[in-house]
């Protein structure tokens, strides 16, 4: 299941950074941003999906263009890493930043493709104030049979356009879960060991564990 949840938010960051590549107005509201772009998405996956599932790495390059533009990943990257952020090089923190986006896309690229067609989505108004610099955007997975999931996009604008910078589901931030999971790795096995783990693509062979301590 949460390697279903994370391929459908994936598949909706894939949207956001398809429909922002296209359109240069940093001015463009973030929901309509995210909404908009949902069916440009699923046609691109309808498409191609042959191709894709015959060639991952076809796809994973695809995914890494759309999408890694528009991810705040410096962000990502320092709010996972907690207070081993202060602690890390500045050549550790640019390894960490793109071996955790790297390893986190690929690994759950697939089931982007497996779940692409599983879901509709219900969009919740936007409730933030017009001059405002972070917000909220709120939608509902409907599955058949299946209760409503909960997701919920961060994202703040970083003066020329909206940039993702976490995303919940069902309440629970994957930047914090990821955050637990990692930093108790680095506490047994080092920092060095858990960024070498994730340029070899190996650390997330299964979908976190959710946690609450950071």
């Amino acid at each position: 299941m949460k390697r279903f949840l994370l391929g459908a938010c994936l598949g909706l960051l894939v949207s956001l950074g398809a429909t922002a590549a296209e359109n240069t107005d940093a001015a463009v509201p973030p929901d309509e941003l995210v909404k908009g772009a949902t069916t440009q998405f699923q046609d691109l996956i309808a498409k191609n999906h042959e191709a894709y599932a015959q060639d991952l790495d076809l796809f994973f390059s695809v995914v890494d263009e759309v999408v890694v533009p528009h991810f705040d990943t410096k962000a990502i990257a320092r709010l996972v890493l907690g207070r081993n952020w202060k602690k890390a090089t500045k050549e550790q923190r640019d390894r960490f930043e793109n071996a955790f986006k790297s390893s986190l896309v690929q690994t759950y690229a697939r089931a982007m493709l497996d779940y692409h067609d599983s879901v509709n989505t219900e969009w919740k108004p936007l409730r933030a104030a017009p001059d405002a610099k972070r917000v909220t955007v709120n939608v509902d997975l409907l599955r058949k049979d299946a209760p409503a999931i909960p997701l919920a996009f961060s994202l703040h604008d970083r003066g020329h356009g909206w940039k993702v910078y976490d995303l919940s589901v069902e309440n629970i931030s994957l930047v914090t879960s990821f955050r637990s999971q990692i930093n108790a790795q680095i506490k047994s096995k080092g920092l060095d060991s858990v960024i070498e783990q994730l340029e070899s693509n190996t650390y997330f062979k299964k979908p976190p564990e959710n946690a609450s301590e950071g």
